[in-house]
């Protein structure tokens, strides 16, 4: 068994890890304190990086990455700016869709996306989380076009985005009965509100409301009842991503503690001479590493085309959870600095906290991994 990576992606990481210091952390804390969204400058740069067409397809200067390399990239990009990661990761999952795309819909939208338009994901609904089968969102035929009426919330991206991508119900109930659509978000009869939260409060979340938003057929994504599948492919993959982003913060908080704790002396001498200092040190490594190997262990499976819901949901629930407490004792060992808003380790716990709901909250991961451990016909759900 090979625990490493590869000579390309060691490049890949130290690349992204170049960019992410320079044009990234200096405006990480910027974005949180001032409500301000991205300059067309900042943006400007993500594009010219190439972080945004690491799964598109050749003609769209598509670079073939495989996940591991994406989930390098969502490490490296979470060390500096966690939430930039949501635009990276979906301009991955835009170039897993864009196959099933009809071809005039993927020209129109893909050079877009690649060029830095926003765009969001819309699986959520009000009544239904992490029952993405339980979809209440309805789209009807009528003639050449689909009608959609529905909410969705929870989305990232709302009132930026150009574009989202949707699950609505087509058919019965259940999985089979939903479909995926392509909705721009100027089409009349869909409006977006803002949450306003604790944290993540660069990516916008808030809902999505259609009311008799009608869209031509063309725009939806594969065929009609399978949207499901597209859902489960997404979310199954970007199990692995939200984690890693939140573990590279968690990852550049240490690294910092580590340098703040020779330095700040205490009764004499440095804090990090301290046996119960150097410990939390030495268990906050330990975990993170664990967690990274969960989620590379996922992704790795992802590109041999191996099922990993099990290996997905415990990258996830684990990854997250190491990362807020890592990121806790971070703030614990800088003192009284460490809540202080000069520094970025609250906003980092305050920016990963959010990421326990990500798809799927921790309970619906254990969920699913007793699914696996009993069989369906005695485990919880």
């Amino acid at each position: 068994m090979d625990f490493g990576h590869t000579e390309q992606q060691k490049m890949i990481r130290e690349s992204v890890r170049k960019y992410a210091e320079a044009e990234l952390l200096p405006h990480y804390q910027r974005w949180d304190r001032t409500g301000e969204f991205l300059p067309q400058d900042y943006i400007d740069k993500l594009v010219a990086t190439g972080l945004l067409t690491l799964r598109l397809p050749a003609e769209y200067g598509g670079q073939a990455a495989s996940f591991v390399d994406c989930g390098v990239v969502c490490e490296e990009i979470g060390r500096c700016d966690h939430q930039i990661r949501y635009i990276v990761s979906n301009a991955i999952h835009l170039g897993e869709m864009a196959h099933a795309m009809d071809p005039a819909l993927r020209e129109e939208w893909i050079p877009r996306i690649a060029k830095g338009e926003m765009m969001s994901l819309a699986f959520t609904e009000p009544g239904g989380g992490a029952d993405a089968g339980n979809i209440r969102t309805r789209a009807v035929k009528d003639g050449g076009d689909y009608v959609l009426n529905g909410e969705k919330t929870s989305i990232t991206f709302c009132g930026v985005s150009k574009v989202v991508f949707v699950s609505a119900r087509t058919g019965g109930p259940g999985p089979r009965g939903l479909s995926f659509f392509c909705v721009p978000t100027d089409t009349p009869g869909l409006t977006a509100t803002n949450f306003e939260r604790m944290g993540q409060r660069l990516d916008r979340a808030g809902s999505f409301f259609f009311d008799d938003v009608r869209i031509p057929a063309r725009n939806m994504i594969g065929e009609e009842n399978r949207g499901f599948i597209w859902a489960m492919t997404i979310i199954g993959y970007n199990r692995c991503f939200v984690p890693l982003a939140c573990l590279g913060a968690a990852q550049k908080s240490l690294e910092e503690t580590i340098e703040y704790v020779k330095t700040r002396t205490v009764f004499g001498k440095p804090v990090s001479k301290w046996q119960a200092v150097a410990t939390e040190l030495a268990n906050a490594s330990t975990q993170i590493e664990a967690a990274r190997m969960l989620c590379y262990r996922g992704l790795w499976m992802k590109d041999q085309g191996l099922r990993h819901d099990d290996e997905s949901s415990m990258a996830k629930w684990w990854g997250v959870k190491v990362a807020n407490e890592v990121l806790y004792t971070c703030m614990r060992l800088n003192g009284h600095y460490g809540w202080a808003k000069d520094l970025p380790h609250e906003q980092r716990l305050r920016d990963c906290l959010g990421m326990e709901s990500a798809d799927g909250p921790r309970e619906v991961h254990q969920g699913i991994i007793a699914r696996g451990l009993l069989g369906k016909e005695f485990a919880p759900f």
